[in-house]
């Protein structure tokens, strides 16, 4: 546990000198894992800003007015204007897309990874981008599984799936390589666009996601 001032201290230097606490911070149990305790703190964040917000339509005359959780490009946009955060996330990088966890930080496999995304109470806001990364081996010799997977997500409430399918490499060749690969394919964040047109910030963050 660090002190709150310490905490502050080190997030304004942009844990400079403080590599062995920004560890310590990226080790930290994170949201994607189907951990209780981990989600917890993402669904009470989740459900104070949409009810919050839900409760505007008292002075706007509307019917309803809801949270949409798709952020387009903006958690890129915004990550450049936006300082380090006690995740271990560096200053004026990327932040996590919609409602997926930060690249990389879901561990535990595809399971708790979806398992994750129900969590978040649907009922109220007005949607939620929902990015999946898989890879075309699995589609491909496993089509059985990914089946399964996606029929018992839906099953339990999931409202809506964004896939991209690639194979593992190919987003690093394609940013290498882009005359090779114009016509790569992939999910932003509520919508599509060829990988190589995309800003080189928004291709690592896309790049940073986990491929299944």
């Amino acid at each position: 546990m660090l002190p709150i001032e310490q905490l502050i201290k080190i997030l304004k230097a942009n844990f400079e000198g403080y590599a062995k606490e920004r560890k310590m911070m990226l080790d930290c149990l994170k949201y994607g894992n189907d951990d209780d305790a981990a989600d917890e703190m993402m669904t009470f964040v989740h459900d104070h800003i949409c009810n919050f917000t839900r409760a505007q339509n008292k002075h706007t005359s509307l019917h309803s007015y809801l949270v949409v959780i798709i952020n387009n490009d903006a958690n890129t946009v915004m990550g450049k204007y936006t300082g380090a955060s006690p995740d271990g996330r560096l200053a004026f990088t990327y932040m996590n897309p919609g409602n997926n966890p930060v690249g990389g930080m879901d561990r535990n496999g595809v399971t708790a990874f979806m398992n994750s995304l129900l969590k978040p109470d649907p009922s109220i806001h007005a949607g939620a981008v929902q990015n999946m990364k898989f890879s075309k081996e699995l589609f491909r010799d496993r089509r059985n599984i990914l089946e399964a997977l996606l029929r018992a997500y839906f099953n339990k409430g999931g409202t809506q799936a964004m896939l991209t399918v690639i194979s593992r490499g190919d987003l690093e060749e394609a940013m290498k390589h882009p005359e090779k690969y114009t016509n790569l394919i992939v999910r932003v964040g509520g919508f599509s666009e060829r990988f190589v047109n995309l800003p080189p910030e928004t291709q690592q963050e896309i790049l940073s996601r986990t491929l299944y």
